[in-house]
């Protein structure tokens, strides 16, 4: 059984990886941002009967959480996971079948169901999610508010990385950016979600 400061450490370094702040974890597993802050500065002891609320609020399954660190075959561990900029006419997912387009990545550290990388090309999302940051998406076609998807707009079939906040007749497309004008899509406009942003990547 791991002590509370190797599950703190595990949970620090995915509140990292996720560029998450102390609120937005809160928020996500339904406590008060006091009671979390004294977990990550290790005033309280976690809470194991809450294991499941915070490895959903990163993503990862609870066993990720308790069993990370045991041996791996690292060999063994590593997958191709595709980086996806765009989608066909018929909105499949297709990647170029060049060693580019492709992202080495431990298996065992990811989350299930269909998965790909994209790459941010531009500002929008900073400081949240920086230029050049390889971002793991997880295919799925509809978001909670708040989550940042991967969408397409009308017939463009070019991805872009946006926060989604769903409004009464009309969905706001948020940039973290201050300098991105939000977007707002009315039945007028055609907007797709491709999946949701699980973790960044990036050289400092």
């Amino acid at each position: 059984m791991k002590t509370n400061d190797e599950i703190m450490d595990i949970l620090d370094r995915l509140k990292r990886e996720n560029n998450l702040s102390i609120s937005e974890i809160a928020r996500r597993v339904g406590m008060a941002k006091s009671a979390v802050s004294k977990y990550f500065t290790r005033q309280r002891k976690f809470p194991l009967n809450r294991i499941e609320d915070f490895a959903n609020a990163f993503n990862v399954s609870a066993d990720y959480i308790l069993e990370y660190g045991k041996k791996q075959t690292y060999s063994e561990e590593i997958i191709n996971v595709p980086v996806i900029q765009s989608i066909t006419n018929d909105s499949t997912i297709i990647a170029e079948a060049s060693p580019e387009t492709y992202y080495p990545t431990a298996s065992f550290d990811l989350p299930k169901g269909q998965l790909f990388y994209f790459k941010m090309n531009d500002i929008s999302m900073e400081p949240m999610i920086p230029k050049e940051a390889i971002v793991l998406i997880k295919e799925q076609n509809d978001i909670t508010d708040e989550q940042i998807a991967a969408v397409t707009l009308n017939d463009d079939p070019t991805l872009f990385l946006r926060k989604i906040r769903k409004q009464d007749g009309f969905i706001l497309v948020l940039a973290e950016n201050p300098d991105y004008a939000p977007i707002i899509v009315t039945k007028e406009d055609s907007i797709k979600v491709v999946g949701k942003a699980i973790r960044v990547s990036y050289d400092i």
